[in-house]
């Protein structure tokens, strides 16, 4: 008699944002062991007794195509009584579970928000040091009237001709905001005001007796992470950064993603354009209160971003941009007063956003030609913007070129096995011993190599974007993977077991099966935070290849449409440009040959850019010619590129 089977165990899917990890777990599963299980840590202080408040996770509603599930809060368990007393009293938002509470029992997708989460993330956007010309559109005069009398002119009238005499303006208007509070602030000050003007023509903000520091803000909204510099306006110095992950990763990793959810789903667009301000209003105040500021005492500000970014930033349908010929609602740069949109700056503040160039080459790169200043080399430099949508410049001051690759988020670590995105735990450097195959790592957070420490304090997470890229090179130079990408079969532990180092841990056969198919160990089991081994599969090393050939496709066209065959130098910008090593960049076949020494890091060129047009109105000017004078290389056909794709997935 045949014994009978065991029923399986039901898995559901979870996804979590904004660290990108997902997997499957099993039916029952709290969302808090979920999170646990797939890398990711939830602060639960009181141990799971529902009394603490701090596991919150937000339930997000609706099909999420780019994972390929329905997420609803109908796929947890009801809330439970002490959940609806929070709710009740207004200490839990709406759409939120305690995830010590909440379990799974269907697919769900969940954002964490960062006060719930027990690792913060990384986000290495830091502006450079360079040094930026100071003439901003911001200026401050401070005008001293005597007490009105009768058959004086107007409270208005008796300011703009203050400014007339004493500082040459003419023509000047009063915002309406700062015209409200004139009166009343004049008579307050005993007749001394600071007028805060914006291009020598609007008066935006009245205050009472002496100011002399205007601060503005600088912002880089990428499609993965978020950066804010803001400064002072009379001195030009960086007061204080912030920088977060963008929150519309819960609605698509990608920029073709959230233009499908953006016009597929009910809301969408308006879900999409208020999770971003949002997030930019709370970055303005925590850049503002890390010297002592309100947010409502910005009164300027510049922003990049790409052409979807753009366009979700301004609440513009980005259909136009989902299909050829990619035009997008407006390519000029964008002059606005900030409220318009949201942002809870002060009442007078102005919004100003830099030019788009053409199709998903955005304002984010124009940011780049700002700071990097191509069009002013005589030498041919090339520029790679690297992130989820990368951007390509090539050329000199004679003929600048751009064009745009989708990347893909791979290299921020999603679509990866065990990718995150950048958060202490993470592992971000590889070494694999051609040898033997032994690994050793760094992980986020931690100065020492794996080697150098027990296991049991390593507590590694996942892989970031920078790990995943060492470890195929890593994989490639030891012989685990073959030119082509795939496994090579022969790699076994036979060849292991025939090294003087066969009886230590270290020489492990790292070869694996998950789901079916081929991976590698990077951190064993007890190296990890979740117990579970970290590897690196066939479909993980596949996805890499897909995105570095995007990029180095992207530049072959560049170099084949101005005539050259090599480059003589080349700047890696963006997040994730900032942070990996141009041997492995070079090694993975990403980037075209260069000599190393004239490979460099830019950092955040495109924050950079955003800061040099917040601080010198002049820019801005140069920004809108160049960004009319660049030229667009188009995708060339289908055929065409899967060929030259083809040939570029392949390692060198």
């Amino acid at each position: 008699m045949t014994a009978q089977q065991p029923v399986p165990e039901p898995k559901h899917k979870v996804v979590l944002q904004p660290t990108g990890r997902s997997g499957l777990v099993a039916e029952g599963t709290t969302l808090l062991e979920a999170a646990r299980q797939l890398g990711v840590g939830i602060e639960a202080i009181c141990g799971g007794h529902e009394t603490c408040n701090k596991c919150m996770v937000q339930v997000e509603e609706g099909l999420f195509a780019k994972h390929d599930i329905h997420s609803s809060a109908s796929h947890l368990t009801p809330i439970s009584e002490r959940e609806r007393a929070f709710l009740q009293r207004g200490d839990m938002p709406p759409g939120y579970r305690f995830s010590c509470t909440a379990k799974v029992m269907g697919d769900v997708l969940l954002t964490v928000p960062e006060e719930s989460r027990a690792q913060k993330q990384v986000v290495l956007k830091a502006a450079s040091g360079r040094a930026i010309d100071l003439d901003p559109i911001i200026r401050l005069y401070y005008v001293a009237l005597d007490a009105p009398k009768a058959g004086d002119d107007a409270d208005r009238q008796r300011v703009l001709n203050a400014l007339h005499e004493r500082f040459g303006l003419e023509e000047v208007e009063f915002d309406y905001p700062a015209l409200r509070e004139l009166s009343e602030i004049l008579r307050s000050a005993s007749g001394a005001v600071t007028l805060t003007v914006w291009d020598g023509r609007l008066v935006i903000r009245v205050q009472p007796a002496y100011h002399e520091q205007p601060v503005g803000l600088a912002v880089d909204v990428g499609s993965t992470t978020l950066a804010a510099y803001l400064c002072d306006l009379r001195t030009g110095d960086l007061l204080a950064t912030a920088t977060a992950m963008n929150p519309q990763v819960t609605y698509g990793d990608d920029i073709m993603s959230r233009i499908s959810y953006a016009v597929e789903q009910s809301s969408g667009l308006a879900r999409l354009h208020r999770a971003i301000i949002r997030a930019l209003n709370e970055l303005a105040q925590e850049a503002s209160e890390q010297v002592g500021l309100k947010a409502e005492d910005i009164v300027d500000m510049t922003l990049v971003g790409n052409s979807v970014m753009h366009h979700l930033v301004l609440n513009l349908n980005p259909r136009p941009l989902g299909a050829a010929p990619f035009i997008p609602t407006v390519q000029d740069a964008v002059d606005l007063r900030a409220a318009d949109i949201g942002l809870k700056f002060h009442p007078g503040a102005r919004l100003h956003i830099l030019p788009l160039e053409a199709g998903f080459v955005g304002a984010d790169n124009v940011g780049v030609i700002l700071s990097e200043q191509p069009h002013k080399q005589d030498k041919n430099m090339l520029v790679i913007d690297v992130g989820t949508n990368g951007e390509l410049l090539l050329g000199n001051r004679e003929r600048l070129l751009c064009t745009s690759s989708p990347t893909g988020p791979a290299l921020e670590g999603a679509q990866v096995t065990h990718g995150m995105r950048a958060a202490p735990g993470a592992i971000e450097r590889i070494r694999i011993d051609p040898q033997t195959l032994s690994v050793r790592f760094k992980v986020i957070g931690e100065d020492l190599w794996s080697d150098e420490l027990p296991d049991s304090a390593i507590q590694a997470r996942g892989i970031c974007g920078s790990g995943i890229l060492e470890a195929v090179v890593e994989m490639y130079r030891a012989g685990v993977v073959q030119r082509s990408g795939r496994f090579d079969r022969k790699v076994d532990a036979s060849r292991l077991s025939r090294s003087r180092l066969s009886r230590s841990r270290l020489s492990r056969s790292r070869l694996t099966r998950l789901d079916n198919i081929n991976a590698f160990v990077i951190a064993e089991a007890e190296q990890t935070a979740g117990g579970t081994a970290i590897v690196v599969s066939q479909r993980d090393v596949r996805n890499i290849q897909l995105a570095k050939a995007a990029l180095y496709v992207g530049a072959q066209l560049l170099m084949r449409e101005l005539g050259v065959d090599k480059v003589d130098r080349i700047v890696l910008a963006g997040a994730f440009g900032n942070v990996i090593d141009p041997y492995y960049a070079i090694a993975l076949g990403m980037i075209p040959d260069c000599a190393l020494d004239k490979v460099s890091s830019a950092g955040n060129a495109a924050g950079d850019g955003a800061r040099i047009a917040l601080l010198d109105k002049g820019m801005r000017a140069e920004a809108a010619d160049v960004a009319r004078w660049v030229e667009h290389v188009d995708q060339p056909l289908e055929d065409e590129f899967q060929d030259l794709f083809m040939a570029a997935l392949s390692f060198p």
